[in-house]
């Protein structure tokens, strides 16, 4: 029975993503609830997390640099060349890092506390910057006010980081006994990613899918553009972390980005081909972290089969023999 249930988790996110490319005009209905999947996985990783544990490193203001540095270079060096791809990659680097990037972050062994120091960091970060780089970026909203952006920003992500983290530390300190039962119960967050990618993936391929005039000479491009620039945040993001020993946590700061923010942003500023490379973004994103997570399910149940075998090993009776003393 342990090994059937080690077989259905190691294989849960393969079949979610199978189901999900291939049912995604069914599985994209439930588009709606991913929102609140999300919030409830926040909750579990919040719960085992303390505020002790989201202190500010210098490796935050780097992959800040990168983040926002790299979205203003890349518009500067494409926009000569070619608008669109330079909103594409301009936007790919300045979106926030997912809400989900702790839980994934957790599950993969990283740093949670430094991810979500960066998560907040980040995240008001864009507040700031959204209203300055976006009206730069857009071809046609170059008035747009600061303040009025900057709140509309401010109220779109904010709410999903707080109200989790809120509730987490409040039921820590007003009823300890049941935020410790629920911190046992951390390990459904892996289930619920599993529901998270489901929905995702349908939703992605029902946007790409979905018809209308293309040019595939720049869907090509600009989904290129999505997926060279996940690779990119993915090996600095690393890169500049292993020095730290943060390589995972950073890795997923700088990379894991929060799509849904980005694809609002493309419907009320920018040109509706840049959802074509957030689209590619999100999947190759999604099938990485996928991957990630299980390649190292994988590897935890290869271990625990082989700590079986051994534990087996020498707890069976040896016989002797009539030549031993």
């Amino acid at each position: 029975m342990n090994s059937f249930a080690a077989f259905i988790k190691q294989w849960t996110l393969p079949i979610a993503i199978a189901a999900g490319i291939t049912g995604h005009s069914f599985f994209s209905r439930f588009a709606p609830l991913s929102i609140w999947l999300l919030m409830i996985m926040l909750f579990l990783t919040f719960s085992s997390l303390k505020p002790r544990d989201l202190g500010v490193h210098r490796l935050h203001f780097m992959l800040l640099a990168v983040q926002i540095g790299g979205s203003l270079i890349s518009w500067f060096i494409l926009a000569p060349l070619n608008p669109v791809l330079a909103q594409s990659v301009s936007l790919c680097f300045l979106i926030p890092t997912a809400t989900a990037a702790p839980t994934i972050t957790g599950m993969l062994g990283g740093n949670v506390g430094f991810l979500t120091a960066y998560l907040f960091l980040g995240n008001f970060a864009v507040i700031l910057a959204a209203p300055l780089i976006i009206p730069l970026i857009s071809q046609h909203h170059e008035g747009l006010p600061f303040f009025e952006f900057m709140a509309r920003v401010f109220y779109k992500v904010t709410p999903t980081l707080l109200l989790p983290l809120l509730l987490a530390w409040g039921l820590r300190l007003l009823a300890p006994s049941v935020s410790a039962a629920i911190v046992k119960k951390s390990h459904v967050s892996y289930y619920l990613w599993a529901a998270m990618i489901l929905i995702l993936i349908s939703s992605t391929f029902d946007t790409l899918f979905s018809p209308g005039q293309k040019s595939i000479a720049l869907e090509l491009s600009v989904s290129a553009s999505g997926i060279g620039v996940c690779i990119v945040l993915f090996v600095i993001g690393r890169g500049a972390g292993r020095k730290y020993r943060r390589h995972i946590a950073a890795g997923q700061a700088l990379a894991q980005k929060n799509l849904l923010f980005g694809m609002w942003l493309v419907f009320q500023y920018l040109d509706p081909a840049v959802l074509i490379s957030l689209t590619a973004y999100s999947i190759f994103q999604n099938l990485f972290n996928t991957w990630q997570i299980w390649r190292m399910e994988k590897g935890y149940a290869f271990m625990r089969r082989r700590l079986r075998e051994r534990h087996a090993c020498q707890t069976s009776p040896v016989k002797s023999t009539a030549g031993e003393r």
